[in-house]
């Protein structure tokens, strides 16, 4: 069984912004497994650092996304972007100097923060664009 579980209910019925949340699913599973299997530290890292890349770009997806249909929650998505890509970027650093360990806990908290963004927030964007034609 897969750590976090991609289902209709985190679609928000836009294929370009579905497909990267199935990849963040995806990486965050590949993270998950490497931390079972006692995986070497330098790959760990390596692999949150494809998680933590792909988070900025899948932002950078949504934010033209909002800025370009004039999406009208777009400050509070952008705060809580800024604040997430801010806290992971402080966590990579605590990592490398080896002030913080990649535990359970961690992988926790980026499950609860996926699943908060596929079915929080982001739902409110998936209506607004489908009448605009966004889909």
């Amino acid at each position: 069984m897969a750590f976090i579980e991609w289902t209709d209910k985190n679609k928000v019925n836009i294929e370009e912004v579905d497909d990267q949340h199935r990849q963040l699913f995806a990486i965050l599973n590949r993270l998950h497994s490497s931390v079972v299997e006692g995986k070497e530290q330098g790959e760990l890292f390596s692999i949150l650092d494809e998680l933590i890349e792909y988070t900025v770009y899948h932002f950078q997806t949504e934010e033209k996304l909002y800025i370009e249909h004039a999406f009208p929650g777009y400050e509070d998505h952008k705060f809580e972007h800024d604040k997430l890509t801010g806290t992971a970027v402080e966590l990579q650093t605590k990592l490398r100097n080896g002030s913080a360990t990649l535990s359970f806990e961690l992988l926790d908290f980026l499950h609860d923060w996926l699943m908060d963004h596929t079915l929080g927030l982001d739902q409110e964007m998936g209506p607004f664009m489908n009448e605009r034609g966004v889909f």
